[in-house]
């Protein structure tokens, strides 16, 4: 009787024993198993590209390592897999599984787990999420405007949005660009019947990137603000950019499609505005010097401007005695005290312009249908240069301009217009729009509207 419950008791031990072993064994995959994880190569993975997944086990070699793929999310294909050997940083030996897959769509992907045999034994292994992009090759860039109060206006939208503003109260916006390597041209129309300025120009889209740096930040470009004037539906000041994208071309943007309602200013906000020391138009159009505040009326009489506008018409339509005309306008515009700006373009030598590049092209065809080429090749190139010139002089022949006579500058082509700002007389100003009895003009950067009496035409 004792000898059977001894023996029994040995049984009970050795069964403990090996329940105890097998336990042990199970953490010790448990804890093992979750150690391993197929972790991404790269930390951006992108659209139609290979992206690569690595698994590492430690202290086995590759002969004793089996996968079971599962089955993946639609729009990922499993393209292929390699084992191999691996030299970890402490100096022991390893297996490396490497996984190549190409996803078809962007957005958010967690795969379900790997099967691994590692001797024989099973053991899940985790996939880390990644986030999939747009291919860099095919991605455009986009321009985003951000106003202060949070509101986003972007191209991609559903459908057109709108923003509500206040007519003679200022609102603020930044430019971001999104997808693109660096911004090469950047320039803006100036709004009618608005004062439109720029607050601050950062300098990160400037510098060249390398078509590797890619990253899906919206990259600051300018800080602007705009005040629009005229109530009613307006749309965003157009402003336009050359950009490169990653995939190496030059790109066209401008601002996004956006309705702009303007709505009156409420009272009590354009009292307060209106009770300013100087308004933001003012200032703008303001050409005093120093620390003067105050506005000065023109100390050039409406006959000196008159005679100005007449010579720099007759600068356009001399040919003989252009020098003669040109320096008697100089002469002239010193005598009233207005600092000299841009000669005129002559009409005459346009032409000119236009029937040497004429003759050019005339005389390289009849060198090519006499099989000189060399002679033909050195007219072409010649006749290319005088097109770029006609090109430029056509662009401003047809541009108009006028000799300021005084006035005031208005926001809107009405005499009822609440901001004003008066201006001296002598200045040169581009022409943009003519409306009844209203010219709408460009000077330094700005623009506004004044009478038809208050500028002298250059015809």
């Amino acid at each position: 009787m004792e000898k059977h419950s001894a023996r029994a008791k040995r049984r009970l031990a050795l069964g403990l024993l090996a329940a105890s072993l097998l336990l042990c064994q199970q953490l010790h995959s448990q804890t093992f198993a979750e150690t391993l994880e197929a972790l991404p190569k790269d930390d951006i993975f992108f659209t139609n590209n290979d992206a690569q997944f690595i698994l590492k086990i430690p202290r086995v070699i590759p002969s004793d390592v089996q996968t079971e793929l599962p089955n993946f999310p639609e729009g990922v294909i499993f393209n292929s897999s390699k084992k191999s050997d691996y030299i970890s940083s402490d100096g022991n030996a390893g297996t490396e599984v490497d996984l190549w897959f190409t996803f078809r769509q962007t957005g958010s992907y967690t795969f379900p787990p790997l099967v691994v045999y590692i001797k024989g034994r099973r053991y899940s292994v985790k996939f880390k999420p990644v986030e999939v992009y747009e291919n860099p090759r095919t991605i455009l860039p986009r321009m985003i405007v951000v106003f202060d109060n949070g509101q986003t206006i972007s191209a991609d939208a559903k459908k057109t949005p709108t923003i509500t503003l206040e007519s003679d109260k200022a609102a603020r916006f930044k430019v971001y660009l999104q997808y693109a390597l660096q911004a090469q041209q950047f320039a803006w129309n100036i709004p009618k019947d608005s004062l439109f300025r720029e607050i601050e120009r950062y300098a990160e889209m400037n510098k060249p990137r390398r078509s590797s740096d890619f990253s899906t930040e919206k990259v600051p470009v300018s800080y602007f603000e705009w005040k629009p004037f005229a109530t009613g539906v307006t749309s965003l000041p157009e402003i336009r950019m050359m950009v490169t994208a990653y995939s190496g071309r030059s790109v066209y943007l401008s601002t996004p499609e956006c309705i702009v309602t303007v709505v009156p200013q409420k009272k009590d906000a354009q009292s307060a505005e209106s009770s300013q020391e100087e308004s933001v138009y003012a200032y703008a159009w303001s050409e005093s010097t120093g620390s003067e505040k105050t506005k000065k009326t023109s100390a050039v009489t409406p006959f000196d401007c008159a005679q100005i506008a007449q010579l720099r018409s007759l600068e356009r339509r001399s040919l003989f005695n252009l020098g003669k005309v040109r320096a008697e306008r100089i002469a002239a515009e010193r005598a009233a005290g207005i600092k000299s700006s841009d000669n005129e373009v002559n009409y005459y030598l346009f032409f000119i312009i236009i029937g040497v590049n004429g003759l050019l092209v005339l005389l390289s065809i009849i060198f090519v249908l006499c099989k000189k080429r060399f002679e033909a090749a050195v007219i072409a190139i010649a006749a290319l240069g005088m097109i770029f010139f006609s090109a430029l002089a056509t662009n401003a022949v047809l541009k108009r301009y006028g000799v300021l006579v005084g006035g005031e500058i208005s926001p809107i082509p009405e005499d009822s217009a609440i901001t004003k700002s008066a201006v001296n007389g002598g200045s040169r100003v581009q022409i943009k729009e003519e409306v009844q009895g209203w010219y709408y003009i460009v000077y330094n950067e700005n623009g506004g509207w004044i009478k038809k009496e208050n500028l002298a035409e250059i015809k």
